[in-house]
């Protein structure tokens, strides 16, 4: 550890620290059931809820142009908006975990 690393540890010891996500696995992606992507852990927590609210106002956009007739969901697009509600889903998740850790 060097110095600076050392100074800002001591510095810092004592400050409140937020919630952060926890690692967390999501998409089974074969016969073996294995996960394939992951959310990373550390990411302070209203860092990985805004990231999932963008996700999902971006979501809940394209589903409004769909019931409006506005647009046609093609079964690939459908699965891009499933695949973006499973990121959001998991990093909501995360941080559900991460807040109870913290506790």
């Amino acid at each position: 550890m060097d110095k600076h690393t050392e100074v800002n540890g001591k510095l810092n010891a004592g400050a409140v620290k937020g919630a952060v996500t926890v690692p967390l696995s999501f998409v089974r992606c074969n016969v073996e059931r294995q996960d394939l992507y992951s959310v990373c852990p550390g990411v302070p927590a209203v860092d990985a809820l805004n990231q999932a609210s963008c996700i999902l106002h971006s979501v809940r956009s394209a589903l409004e142009d769909a019931g409006m007739a506005e647009l046609i969901v093609t079964p690939s697009q459908a699965w891009l908006l499933h695949m973006a509600v499973e990121s959001a889903k998991a990093a909501i998740d995360s941080v559900a975990e991460g807040l109870e850790k913290a506790r």
